[in-house]
Parts: C-alpha cells; structure tokens; sequence
C-alpha cells in the first residue's frame, strides 16, 4: 500500500473510532437532566474514562510488542463499541454509566498508541515523521469530530441514537483495518 493511502486509512480509522470518546461530554447537559446527577455524579462520568485509559494504557501499549498491534486495535474498536452499545441500553444511571465509560476509555488505550504503531510497523519509505505528525492530528481531528457528531445527532433524535452512530462508526474502523491492512 502506498505510504499515502496507508496513513489516510489508519488516520480514518482513528477518527472513526472516536465519534464515541466525547459523546458524553458533548451531551452531559442531557445527562444531568435525565438522570438526576449531581455536579460530583457528572464529573466522575466525565472524568472515569480517562481513568479508564490511563490505567490500562501501559498493559495495552506493550501487547503491541507481542502482538500484531493491529489485532489490539481492532479488539480495542470492538470494545469501544460494545460500550457503547451497551451505554444505549443499559446504561440509566450514574453505576451503569460508570462501567460503560470505564470500558470506552479502555477501548481508547487499545486504539491510541497500537494505531500509531500499527502506522510505523507498515510505513515504508521516507518521511515516515510526516505520517506520524498526521496520525497525531487526527487524535484533535477526532476528538472534534466526536463533539460535533454527538452534539448534532444527540440534539436531533437524541443521545441513545447518538451513542449508536458512535458505535457504528468503531465497527467502520474495524471493518477499514481488517479490509485495507496486511497482518
């Protein structure tokens, strides 16, 4: 694959995959409001996922060094999505929703790094910085993508439907590595 296509492809996945890392936060007023919550509540589902990567961020990260990182990406995606869905119809409360985000944030440890390792193992050829610089961006690209997405779909047709298309959107990513990428 050419170095172009290859970084395009890995840069779509990521942003994909994050439609459902901000969802949350871009509909926390709805939350509060449907739930009851308590500024403390809100705060701990908001904050709960990054707890969530930054605990297993070191555990996933170093199964790149044993593992295509591309299966790890892809399980990673997975888990993102069945959080996701599991958030839409399991989650009605400050406990569920603790788990669910917990796990999203888990499936964004699984997707982060190994991408960009998945990136560097694959890139041949020259300017390889120029690729990683790209990949980089796209973590803000998708970080924007997520509030913007879930914003305007949780506004018009609510955030159930929301978090659904975030999930959607982690099993195109799937779909596009398992498609496009060579083990």
């Amino acid at each position: 694959m050419p170095p172009a296509l290859l970084v395009i492809n890995i840069c779509v996945a990521e942003v994909l995959t994050m439609v459902g890392t901000w969802t949350f936060p871009a509909l926390l007023p709805t939350f509060i409001s449907d739930w009851n919550l308590t500024n403390t509540e809100a705060g701990w589902l908001a904050g709960i996922f990054l707890g969530g990567y930054a605990v297993s961020v070191p555990l996933l990260v170093s199964l790149t060094d044993r593992f295509d990182a591309r299966l790890v990406y892809m399980g990673g995606s997975a888990l993102a999505a069945l959080s996701l869905v599991g958030f839409a119809f399991l989650a009605d409360g400050f406990w569920p929703a603790v788990i669910l985000r917990t796990l999203s944030g888990v499936g964004l440890a699984a997707t982060y790094m190994p991408g960009l390792r998945m990136l560097v193992d694959r890139y041949v050829g020259e300017k390889r910085s120029r690729g990683v610089a790209f990949y980089t961006a796209s973590f803000s690209l998708g970080t924007a993508v997520s509030f913007f997405v879930s914003g305007e779909i949780g506004e018009a047709f609510g955030w159930k439907i929301a978090v659904i298309v975030a999930a959607i959107c982690a099993i195109l990513a799937i779909l596009l590595v398992a498609f496009t990428l060579r083990p």
